[in-house]
């Protein structure tokens, strides 16, 4: 919501995930609507007869307009609204009555086909890169009083993107609006742009649950912007120091110890291999240039004769795959060398719920040594998400240690097919006379099945199995006793290694179905953008995701497409990687 020029009250609502709402007037959703302090209907709007919500409408045909800004001297209004296939829009709302177009289109179209929609101001596709992005989540138009940003960003609209961790500017003093990049490499999933009245941009960024200031440094002389912390560090682990700079190049470092220049620490960054009760004291840091130096503030280094614990998850295995609405039961324990076997008091567990490029954190689970949660059955529980268990153990001084699990749901709501190759069930040791159904092979990771009634008790068991090959038990629970299903996988079918370091794989391949898993070895944290091209190059589906260090499985969803050969493109930090795709009918 914003106050406009003309002292109205401006409000963006999203088509909640109806497009037809968009374009029906007697409804609030996919519009953007005007009215007075009151509530009441102010005159001047585009619909003044017809239905409540009609007369309240000043621009409709929107998707998400999840922001909008408002130019705080010619009033002009621009939405950026949010995008569903391949387009994100900024859309200029500053007359009323205007019809952006959706559902019938996204994105710059022939105004010859839709000659009463409004073509946006500016369009940029999905995809990776700066420039290119999933949402439009953030605008404003920069025209401060005073800033020291150089004259050339003046009147500019500056807008960011969710996934892609860049901001972008337009300038509209022309026909055709013109891009140009302005930041990359931001704290990611950027949700709002907004100018500060002392001539700076600030942004919320959702991954680290923070607001940024964006100073533009247009002097020489060295300027401490982030100066090194307080570290407490148990004797025997590692120990850095960092310092955030701006100045002009060629800029040198030293750092001090208690006042005193350290010998060779000459880096931005001063780093301790295995610290010891020596290394005490208080840490900064001397910035200078031919112009001049700054010093940063002091850090205290304190050692302490201590060994952080070792925690450990017990259950569930990272990796497990569960169907949705099951409960999951977790436990586990931790030890330290000075206090042995900690008791529940000192653990603390934490349940995050990843969806895409974002998590829910729920509320910790503290002084327990094992616990359940309940995976939901509706809302975000899709391919798409995963469950990280994480334990925290402190220890009588204060040390913390961590293990961390992730589990997969997957929705409760199946498709039987047939038993792929390879696989033999048995029930109780014998094999099944009717043998069961396989819901999903998904390169033989995890099959769920169903034991048919015939089979005993006029019963039908549900059970899971997992294994890439050997054999794997589960307990079959039925009204009147306990069966022993086992299941054997003697091949496995469907996989595609990367050749020569076996970091990506995906499966099933040849796939016919409308998804795929792909597993993915990661040696940091970092985000990674994938996308399905057919043979043209033409963008079929596009995902990104958050990997963390280590092993990643995860569905990539692509709809379903006609039979043949298609690429998945990974970009993956600094390298693409292409990989085949078939796709059967």
């Amino acid at each position: 919501m914003h106050f406009g020029k003309d002292g109205k009250l401006y409000i963006a609502v999203g088509e909640n995930a109806n497009t037809a709402h968009a374009q029906n007037l007697d409804t609030y959703h996919g519009k953007l609507l005007r009215v007075n302090k009151d509530g009441s209907v102010p005159e001047g709007n585009p619909f003044p007869t017809g239905s409540e919500q009609r007369k309240r409408v000043w621009a409709y045909g929107l998707r998400n307009p999840y922001t909008f800004a408002v130019h705080p001297e010619t009033g002009r209004i621009l939405v950026n609204d949010v995008g569903q296939v391949t387009w994100e829009e900024i859309n200029d709302a500053t007359t009323g009555g205007r019809n952006f177009g959706w559902p019938a289109t996204e994105g710059v179209f022939n105004q010859t086909t839709f000659p009463n929609f409004t073509n946006p101001v500016y369009a940029y596709p999905h995809g990776g890169g700066d420039g290119n992005g999933c949402a439009i989540t953030g605008g404003t138009f920069f025209n401060p009083v005073t800033s020291n940003y150089p004259s050339s960003y003046f009147g500019k609209y500056f807008f960011q993107d969710l996934c892609n961790s860049w901001i972008n500017t337009i300038d509209l003093s022309g026909s055709n609006a013109v891009r140009a990049s302005f930041a990359t490499s931001l704290n990611g999933n950027g949700l709002s742009l907004t100018m500060g009245i002392d001539g700076n941009l600030y942004y919320l960024s959702r991954s680290t649950g923070s607001l940024y200031k964006i100073i533009y440094n247009n002097t020489t002389v060295p300027f401490i912007s982030n100066h090194p912390d307080d570290l407490v560090i148990a004797e025997g682990q590692s120990a850095t120091f960092t310092v955030g700079v701006l100045g002009s190049v060629p800029l040198s470092y030293q750092w001090q110890k208690n006042s005193s220049n350290i010998p060779g620490a000459t880096a931005p960054t001063l780093i301790f291999p295995t610290i010891t009760p020596a290394d005490n004291g208080n840490y900064r840091v001397l910035v200078s240039n031919p112009l001049g130096n700054a010093i940063s503030n002091a850090a205290t280094l304190s050692v302490i004769s201590n060994v952080k614990p070792v925690a450990e998850i017990s259950t569930p295995v990272a990796g497990s795959m569960y169907v949705a609405g099951t409960t999951i039961n977790f436990s586990g324990g931790a030890t330290d060398t000075e206090d042995g076997p900690l008791p529940a008091s000192a653990l603390s567990w934490a349940i995050n719920f990843h969806h895409d490029t974002h998590k829910h954190d729920e509320p910790p689970i503290n002084g327990v040594s094992s616990g359940s949660f309940q995976i939901p059955n509706e809302g975000e529980t899709s391919d798409n998400v995963w469950y990280r268990i994480v334990l925290t153990a402190t220890d009588s001084k204060g040390m913390t240690g961590k293990d961390s699990v992730d589990i997969n749901p997957r929705k409760s709501t199946f498709t039987f097919g047939t038993n792929p190759p390879g696989l033999q069930i048995s029930l109780d040791g014998q094999p099944l006379q009717t043998p069961a159904s396989v819901v999903s092979v998904e390169g033989m990771i995890r099959t769920i099945g169903v034991i048919t009634p015939q089979v005993k008790d006029e019963v039908i068991h549900i059970f899971e199995s997992w294994s890439n090959e050997g054999t794997a038990t589960q307990m079959v629970v039925t009204p009147t006793d306990d069966l022993s299903l086992t299941a054997q996988f003697s091949i496995v079918v469907g996989t595609e290694v990367n050749e020569g370091n076996e970091l990506i794989s995906i499966f099933p391949n040849p796939s016919n179905s409308d998804h795929i898993m792909v597993r993915i070895i990661s040696p940091r944290d970092q985000y990674i953008q994938l996308r399905m091209v057919d043979l043209l190059s033409r963008n079929i589906s596009s995902h990104q995701k958050e990997l963390h260090i280590g092993e990643n499985n995860f569905s990539f969803y692509f709809g379903r497409v006609r039979g043949g050969i298609y690429s998945l493109i990974l970009e993956l930090g600094d390298k693409t990687i292409s990989k085949r795709l078939v796709v059967s009918d």
